[in-house]
């Protein structure tokens, strides 16, 4: 197949030696190769950029503007393919060069500095970023991401790894002056209005599956961007939402003066799933997962077991049944 570029390393390499040393004679000798195969491929590199790279009329040879700007990026170019070969061969592979991460606003909120701690020690770039839900299982597909933390755990695909980080109960918040428990939502709509998640986030999404499995219809009149607008909206007396534990958490659990309740009828979940492609980032999925899951025990269950004990009995980190 030939190659798409109009060079290949081989070729570069040639490009290189030849410009150093300024005599395709010398090249080939320490190519190991013939003086005319050398010319034959530095002359098809420059029909292939159409570009001339090297002045041949003159002794020893002279590289042109456009030769010296090849020159420049193919000694970046060689210089990484070079430590790539001797990692490989050492079998140097704990050190990743790249990693993108995506994860859900809740968690990073939670152990986003913990989780940067861990993905410093195994990588020597990396990109952590939240926001836009719904598109974090399209980039991990797409290859624009390598993790995601996500409500969707992609269960159709097979050739992906996946590590349970969370599992929570979504809940009722309420105003601070609403007292005694809520047996309908119907009869709550009455007394406050509903307070939206963004139809397009997996978390409003999951919460308008409900509804409509209630048969529930709630007025569409608040949409707020994120759970510290939503939050903050229910603690002014304004109306009242569904949540989960966690992102009552990122919002502030202990200071947000909100009351909050068990969802009426069948309780609902959430599940939070770190998904990769598998056998590609060596064991970097699972020590970012343990990370999550033993922060998220040490920080967040302990502050929702001091504020909210009926909630935290539902909570699972980890595999199912942990705690």
């Amino acid at each position: 197949m030939a190659s798409s570029f109009g060079f290949d390393l081989r070729t570069l390499e040639v490009f290189m030696i030849a410009v150093e040393t300024g005599n395709l004679t010398t090249t080939a000798e320490r190519l190991g190769t013939t003086q005319s195969s050398v010319s034959q491929t530095l002359a098809n590199l420059e029909q292939n950029l159409a570009v001339r790279l090297l002045d041949r009329t003159v002794r020893p040879l002279r590289v042109t503007t456009e030769g010296r700007f090849l020159y420049d990026r193919a000694s970046h170019l060689l210089a990484e393919a070079r430590k790539t070969n001797r990692d490989i061969l050492k079998g140097q592979f704990q050190q990743l060069h790249t990693v993108r991460i995506a994860l859900v606003d809740s968690l990073a909120t939670a152990v986003g500095r913990h989780l940067i701690d861990a993905v410093r020690r195994r990588t020597e770039d990396w990109s952590i970023t939240t926001g836009l839900s719904h598109m974090h299982a399209p980039a991990l597909l797409s290859r624009q991401v390598d993790i995601i933390i996500s409500d969707d755990a992609l269960d159709d695909h097979d050739d992906l790894a996946r590590h349970p980080i969370l599992r929570e109960p979504f809940v009722l918040v309420l105003p601070p002056d609403f007292e005694g428990d809520v047996m309908s939502l119907a009869r709550l709509q009455a007394r406050h209005e509903f307070v939206r998640y963004p139809a397009h986030s997996l978390i409003g999404q999951t919460i308008e599956r409900y509804l409509r499995h209630q048969r529930v219809e709630l007025p569409r009149r608040l949409h707020l961007d994120n759970t510290f607008a939503i939050i903050a909206t229910v603690a002014a007396g304004v109306g009242w939402a569904i949540t989960t534990p966690l992102c009552l958490y990122q919002s502030g659990l202990q200071g947000r003066s909100v009351v909050c309740r068990p969802l009426p009828g069948q309780p609902l979940f959430r599940q939070l799933t770190l998904v990769s492609r598998r056998n590609e980032l060596w064991d970097l999925p699972r020590v970012i997962a343990e990370d999550s899951c033993e922060i998220l025990r040490e920080r967040f269950l302990a502050d929702v077991a001091g504020s909210l004990p009926w909630v935290a009995s539902l909570i699972h980190v980890g595999e199912p049944g942990q705690r």
